[in-house]
């Protein structure tokens, strides 16, 4: 049976999976939507009658084809690696069926919405709040952009555009204090203006208890101990009292508004009092209802009698009297379900048995009860999902059905206090709650689990307890008020004007592209693992806190710095910042297995061959683990040590070698099979012969650092003190004397010694790279090394080969290539700088023999790389290539503001993926396309895996590089190249070359005015014969200029003659020609109206 089962093996071909073979037909191995109930259970019964109850990949086949089931060769052998975890090559039951309900748990939608951050991730904005006593109430005076509901679903949708952070676009904070003080403050707590609310007859101060802004007619009401209701406005920043209504039955306690944005219904102020009543003012806002403003007005008084006679026209009350026996906490009146929602606490709980009617929701006549213990505090309202939070003394936080209130249908409990507010985010399904010791508990709406606890504020406000809060629902800001102003961002919307969104919390350190699963595994330095679907932009897994350790018993999460397939694609290797090595299946997030290299030793990069595991790091060793069923957890093996510095990168090539570079510019190259080094190089001086020397026993030291920067320290420290030391000398040589200059031999020396220092400079290796379908001669360049000089060296991995030639990479100061890959068959290089550039370089006939080169067809690249296409300027770009022919750039630009930490090529579609420090994982097309970047709300471009990207206009360029793009960058990311006209473009004549500008300048300006402009009938005055001189009196400090100026006498204004044809019209009467009788009286008069002309 072994053998039988080794010969299934060799049927399943490695290449299968890390060549990516283009397949024509598209058929996603996604068994869980073709089987029905009876066929699993068919299968069941196959895997349970075999004498192994294990199924090898033919027998497997066999059984789908029964089920009429085809697949391809190579599709089915993907099917089967996918399915067989324990790498076997063994299939059992548990293994086939827990296949089934991963492919059902990547249909999820939940897993789309799970939030990589804390709701709370941000640090508060605290502000002085300038009152002279502690805040006692704060409300939101919105603006009119805020046109949506508060449970509004589309919210979202409606605020994609940017919240500016101006009182016009976000609305104003209102804060008030007992004393009647009265601020205005903008969405970033920066003051506006100030206000006073006083009684107009009382002579004693005021004590004001609740503030309400009227947003939709500009109007703020204050209630105070004075059983007054105060309305003022607020229009054109003014804060101006219009109306008092006197004498209330009782003060009232608490304010509630709701208005529909687009005045549909009528507005309504709930007032809820001492008394345990509640009152409702009704009014329409069309022209701003009885707040308009009359001539003669300025301020009107009424008593609440009058109010109830309607002497207070266009203002209507509706009353609910002793609708609680305790004094009101809360009142809310919901427009959608026309109900009014009132909350009351209930102290005395022996009286009620501990059923206590915390909450009231009127709707007309009826009215429905919520029993609490010691009843409400505080509610919530989610008019969308029907959904009522309410909490109170008793510390527990309750999730009501409104339309249910015999039982709630979820409680939550974590709180020591009472709670004192309560908000809801129906959009991200979450519930915040704040107790009385200023603990806020962040809940998950539907699951009812715990997500945050935020104790800030115990430290900014630690010796206040009565505080105020108020959430503002657009901007997402929860503003607490006392003798501070504090602002915490709960939950904060991605601004797509900026940004299209992120893929990590935390920069991205490693991208790799998964071609059996064909899917894109992320990992970042925030310690998670995401697992995508390129193809659609789904988020199937992620997997949080993958690396961590504890520090003073709290779980401290370590970044990941490296990670790699197995050779079949089947598994995860990460490596971490603490020296820990975890191999995942990361289908179904397990843990298979724990390594280590060294205690807080970095790993900066892993290998996984065939039966072996290889990783590097900090340790300036290569430490290698078995990978052979059996012998796993035995103790690894430690590679000769070499290296005198820190390893920053490595790379193998299959059956070949390995190679490993330091942060001093060190590489050796190693065998493969043996792990035993043979050749050693110098990237300073590349050219020269080093001996493999082992490093001595006295040069290791345990603990001797634990950072990476150290070792480089010491030859900064030893060249400054070399200088300082030839300058010295220098000084006891020469006289001091400015007038000395150097001779041409001093000069020669200055040059050597500058020239000796550069050689001495370590160089760090940024990145290595093999070519791995180049072959293992000394003539091929096989290798590519990157340096932080922004330069590119080129190897032979040949035993005789070495150093060949070197380019530069990068086209600023400063800026260096920190990533490197290449497509199947190494024609194109794909390189990823510091500064957050993307090139691609052709090298097919790089570094290769003479004989070997292929003809470049230029016009095909042309049409595949727009960088290509010449311009009338040179940019910079191609100015630093202009003098390096080989190897050809393609393209260039600025994918990321930050670092490209990782780039991957996929062959078959030709996506470029890149990850950045910006924590975001982009998608490129071959020419330069932006196709997404993985996590953004934004609608996706949909991909296939068998199918190339279509190079064309239709995809456009990520916001926060349209900011800062360059011309060359515009152009290639767009596709679109503005200016056509080559540089060294000449007309045939300049007849010609005329007749084209004046064609582009009728066509963009329009077609010029014909000569004489002004016409053939003026002409320009003349200048005046007489020259005229203005003396300006300088003697005195100033200048009168009015003095000096001519000021012509005003004259009688003569009226001219009147001409005899007006004269004449004007004594006509047009009656005579419809009245003839008219006319013959009328006629008499004319003659004499003639002869009077006459005299």
């Amino acid at each position: 049976m072994s053998s039988q089962n080794d010969s299934f093996i060799e049927d399943i071909d490695y290449q299968t999976v890390s060549t990516g073979h283009s397949i024509s037909i598209e058929r996603p191995e996604r068994l869980h939507e073709w089987l029905k109930a009876e066929d699993i259970e068919y299968i069941r019964h196959k895997f349970i009658s075999h004498p192994m109850q294990k199924l090898n990949i033919k027998e497997l086949r066999e059984v789908f084809d029964q089920l009429n089931i085809k697949f391809t060769d190579i599709e089915y052998n993907r099917l089967f690696l996918k399915i067989n975890q324990n790498r076997d090559f063994l299939c059992d039951w548990n293994e086939f069926i827990s296949y089934l309900i991963f492919g059902f748990q990547e249909d999820d939608p939940s897993t789309q919405k799970e939030a990589l951050i804390l709701p709370i991730s941000t640090a508060p904005l605290v502000k002085k709040s300038e009152h002279r006593s502690a805040i006692c109430a704060v409300s939101l005076l919105r603006s009119h952009v805020e046109d949506v509901d508060d449970e509004d679903e589309d919210v979202g949708k409606e605020m994609n555009v940017a919240l500016e952070d101006s009182p016009e676009a976000c609305g104003m904070w209102i804060t008030a204090s007992r004393e009647g003080q009265i601020r205005f403050w903008s969405n970033t707590l920066e003051p506006l203006r100030t206000g006073t609310s006083e009684s107009t007859h009382l002579k004693m101060p005021t004590w004001i208890l609740a503030v309400q802004a009227l947003s939709d007619v500009s109007i703020v009401c204050t209630s105070s101990t004075e059983r007054e209701l105060r309305f003022h406005e607020t229009v054109a920043s003014t804060f101006t009292l219009r109306i008092v209504i006197r004498s209330l039955p009782y003060a009232v306690c608490c304010l509630g508004y709701s208005f529909n944005p687009k005045g549909k219904t009528k507005s309504r102020l709930v007032l809820g009092d001492f008394g345990g009543n509640v009152r409702i003012l009704e009014f329409t806002p069309f022209l701003r209802g009885p707040f308009q403003s009359k001539p003669g007005a300025a301020l009107i008084e009424v008593f609440w009698t009058d109010v109830l006679r309607g002497k207070l026209s266009l203002i209507t009350v509706r009353e609910y009297p002793n609708i609680h026996s305790e004094l009101i906490q809360e009142v809310y009146f919901s427009i959608r379900m026309n109900s009014l929602f009132v909350a009351a606490e209930y102290r005395n709980a022996k009286k009620y048995r501990g059923r206590c009617p915390g909450l009231i929701i009127a709707c007309g006549e009826d009215r429905t009860q919520f029993r609490i213990p010691m009843g409400v505090t505080c509610f919530s309202v989610a008019e969308k999902n029907h959904i009522v939070v309410t909490g109170g003394p008793d510390t527990f936080v309750r999730i009501w059905d409104v339309y249910i209130s015999s039982k709630p249908s979820g409680i939550l409990t974590g709180h020591n206090g009472g709670i004192v507010y309560i908000f809801v985010q129906s959009e991200e399904k979450k519930v915040y709650s704040v107790d009385y010791h200023k603990i806020i508990k962040v809940w998950h709406l539907t699951e009812y689990t715990l997500l945050q606890t935020f104790g800030d504020l115990v430290r900014l406000l630690a010796s206040e307890t009565d505080l105020c809060y108020k959430y503002h629902p657009l901007s997402r800001d929860l503003l607490v008020g006392g003798r501070k102003l504090i602002s915490i961002k709960c939950c904060a919307r991605i601004r797509v004007d900026l940004t299209d969104g992120n893929t990590h919390a935390a920069p991205v350190s490693v991208v790799l592209y998964n071609s059996l699963f064909r899917n894109v595994v992320t990992c970042g330095l925030d310690s998670f693992i995401i697992v995508w679907d390129p193809w659609t932009g789904r988020r199937k897994i992620i997997m949080k806190s993958c690396h961590t350790k504890m520090v003073y018993g709290e779980t401290i999460d370590i970044e990941i710095t490296a990670a790699c397939f197995d050779p079949l694609e089947q598994f995860l290797l990460t490596g971490a910042r603490d020296g820990s090595l975890k191999i995942w299946n990361y289908n179904n997030a397990v843990c298979m297995r724990n390594m280590s290299i060294k205690p807080e030793h970095e790993v900066t990069a892993v290998i996984w061959v065939v039966e072996r595991i290889l990783a590097v790091g900090w340790d300036q060793q290569v430490t290698e683990f078995n990978d052979v069923e059996g012998r796993e957890y035995g103790d690894p093996k430690k590679w000769t040590q070499y290296h005198n510095d820190d390893i920053t990168c490595a790379d193998v090539k299959l059956g070949e070698g390995v190679l490993t570079a330091t942060y001093s510019g060190e590489l050796i190259f190693w065998k493969l099979e043996t792990g035993q080094p043979y050749r050693r190089y110098s990237v300073s001086d590349p050219t020269r012969f080093i001996d493999l020397n082992k490093r001595r026993e006295s040069e290791e030291s345990p603990g001797r650092r634990t950072s990476q920067h150290l070792s480089i320290s010491h030859f900064v420290r030893k060249s400054i003190s070399d200088s300082i030391h030839r300058l010295e000398y220098e000084l006891q040589k020469k006289a001091t004397s400015f007038d000395m200059t150097f001779s041409e031999v001093e000069m020669r020396e200055e040059h050597e010694f500058t020239q000796a220092h550069r050689s001495r400079r370590p160089v760090s290796v940024q990145a290595v790279l093999f070519l791995q379908t180049r072959p293992m001669t000394k003539e091929h360049g096989s290798v590519f090394v990157s340096l932080d000089s922004g330069v590119i060296q080129v190897y032979s991995h040949h035993q005789r080969g070495g150093y060949i030639k070197e380019f530069k990479s990068s086209h600023r100061s400063g800026d260096c290539v920190l990533t490197m890959c290449t497509d199947r068959k190494d024609r194109y290089l794909f390189t990823g700088t510091a500064f957050g550039y993307i090139k691609i370089w052709h090298i097919t006939n790089y570094c290769i023999p003479e004989s070997e080169k292929q003809n470049i067809c230029m016009p095909l690249l042309r049409l595949q790389f727009i960088f290509l296409r010449k311009e009338r300027l040179l940019t910079r770009a191609k100015r630093a290539v202009k003098y390096q022919p080989e190897p050809m750039l393609l393209s260039s630009y600025k994918g990321h503001l930050k670092a490209v930490n990782s780039i991957v090529f996929i062959n078959t579609p030709k996506i470029l993926l890149t990850g950045s420090h910006d924590c975001s994982c982009r998608l490129w097309s071959l020419g330069g396309r932006y196709l997404g970047t993985l996590g953004t709300p934004l609608p996706w471009i949909k991909l296939s895996p068998f199918e190339t990207v279509e190079e064309d206009n239709r995809y456009r360029m990520p916001p926060d590089i349209k900011k800062v793009a360059s011309s060359t960058t515009m152009k290639v990311i767009s596709g679109v190249q503005e200016d056509k006209l080559p540089k060294g473009y000449e007309s045939k004549s300049g007849e010609l070359e005329e007749t084209v500008e004046v064609e582009a300048s009728a066509r963009m300006y329009g077609k010029p005015l014909k000569e004489p402009i002004l016409g053939k009938h003026f002409e320009l005055p003349g200048k005046s014969a007489l020259e005229q001189r203005i003396e300006l009196d300088t003697t005195l400090s100033y200048i009168p200029v009015f003095t000096h100026l001519k000021i012509h006498e005003a004259q009688d204004i003569e009226r001219p003659a009147t001409p005899p044809a007006i004269r004449r019209i004007a004594n006509e009467d047009y009656m005579e020609f419809y009245d003839p009788k008219k006319k013959s009286v009328g006629a008499p008069a004319k003659k004499r109206g003639s002869r009077g002309d006459g005299k």
